[in-house]
């Protein structure tokens, strides 16, 4: 009976060590698999530009997850992420990577988000491709970049508006003596919207078409409404301090302004050179202007009198003015990441407190209504609508005479209440509070 118990005690033990051994050797395995895909969803970007390296990271753990790598070799080829890039474009929205076979960019797999969502598309452009293609395998001598606005088209064919042109000098090696260096660029078109490309399929399940329905995408930046920021702005301790003083100077003969920084620091304008029709601020415009805050006055009279003796009384419009809208186009267009919702153009007067801001799109920019013609046209619009509102007047001025969409108006309060005004079916302005 003990050699029983003894026997069974041993082989309990031997059982014991081999079970432990193979669940050390499974966890050496699990171990080894999880660095291997560690390994595979990291890259170390040689692009020569700066890139949105968050937006690539993330795109790559989407892909990876998602993706039947035997399906993406055998009918792609591999892509290189190390070359990806962002052409200019941040705020996560837009990447190319190049799909390499046999030593030859092939292809591209353009990647967009919308919302909280990433598609993946082919991207079958020649001369794109060569493009990539001479980055990673030629010798590059030199390279550039500059952002400009421009029309061009992007890969649904859709009109858009400031592109990213970065360019190369494919230099020769010592064993190229008939060689001769050459410059080539690429541009870049920030993505919108049109009709759908065909899909680039990670999985081998999709028809190649339409762009299915996404996959959906880590953590996606949020972007405030303007109800939001407006309430936040409101009640910033130096925010409030500026439009109280400024509202102590609306009955001034000139107006009183301040620039904001992006880190929130207030700097005050100069005014501008009076003519019969302003008397306005001078906004330099820099991409660290978060936005600006003046006055428009009240009546006052210009101490000079017409030709039957009367004094000339000047009628300041207390609304915002064409240059106030280009002076906040300006700066939107400076913007290189899309996000807007920072900037705000905000004027304080006896008619009320209101503020700007910019909602639209890079094809919404419009520039070159700080001029006197522009200046004329809004005072003589008012002459023809004598009993319009300040708000109706320049509503419907913004939207007829000067075609500008995505620039809204809000006013402020004194009770702190923020209320959108926007113009109803008849063109009349209609109120809505912010929640």
């Amino acid at each position: 009976m003990k050699k029983t118990i003894f026997r069974l005690f041993f082989l309990f033990t031997i059982l014991s060590t081999l079970w432990c051994c193979r669940n050390e050797e499974f966890s050496t395995e699990d171990s080894a698999q999880q660095d291997s895909y560690s390994s595979s969803t990291r890259f170390a970007s040689k692009s020569f530009w700066k890139e949105d390296e968050v937006y690539i990271h993330k795109v790559l753990q989407v892909f990876m997850k998602v993706a039947n790598a035997e399906h993406v070799k055998s009918r792609y080829g591999e892509l290189y992420w190390d070359y990806a890039m962002t052409f200019g474009q941040f705020g996560e929205k837009y990447l190319l990577v190049p799909v390499v076979k046999d030593n030859r960019v092939i292809l591209l797999m353009e990647a967009v988000r919308e919302g909280n969502k990433v598609y993946f598309f082919e991207k079958d452009d020649k001369k794109m491709i060569d493009f990539f293609h001479a980055i990673i395998f030629s010798n590059i001598t030199d390279y550039g970049e500059k952002t400009e606005p421009q029309t061009g088209i992007s890969s649904r064919n859709t009109p858009t508006f400031v592109c990213s042109t970065r360019w190369i000098t494919i230099g020769c090696t010592n064993n190229e003596p008939n060689c001769t260096p050459y410059t080539t660029s690429e541009t870049i078109c920030k993505w919108t919207p049109g009709t759908n490309p065909k899909t680039f399929d990670p999985i081998g399940m999709d028809d190649g078409g339409g762009g299915g329905d996404g996959y959906e995408y880590p953590d996606p930046p949020e972007t405030e409404d303007p109800c939001t920021k407006l309430k936040a702005q409101n009640i910033n301790a130096n925010f409030k301090v500026k439009v109280d003083l400024l509202a102590t100077k609306v009955g001034l003969k000139k107006e009183t302004g301040y620039a904001e920084s992006k880190s929130g620091v207030f700097t005050e304008l100069s005014p501008a050179v009076s003519t019969a029709s302003s008397d306005g601020m001078t906004v330099t415009v820099t991409p660290d202007l978060k936005g600006y805050i003046h006055t428009h006055l009240n009546d006052y009279e210009t101490g000079k009198t017409n030709e039957n003796g009367e004094i000339e009384i000047n009628q300041p419009i207390r609304m915002f003015s064409p240059a106030d809208v280009n002076t906040l186009m300006t700066m939107a267009g400076m913007v290189t990441d899309d996000n807007y919702s920072e900037l705000y153009g905000a004027m304080v007067s006896s008619y009320g407190n209101y503020t700007i801001m910019f909602t639209g799109a890079p094809t919404d920019i419009k520039t070159g209504f700080d001029t006197q013609r522009w200046r004329d046209e809004y005072a003589a619009f008012r002459t023809r609508n004598p009993y319009w509102s300040f708000e109706k007047l320049f509503l419907n001025f913004l939207r007829y005479n000067m075609d500008v969409q995505g620039v809204e108006l809000y006013k402020i309060k004194s009770n702190g209440t923020v209320q959108k005004k926007t113009l109803n079916s008849n063109n009349n302005v209609q109120s809505n509070d912010c929640p």
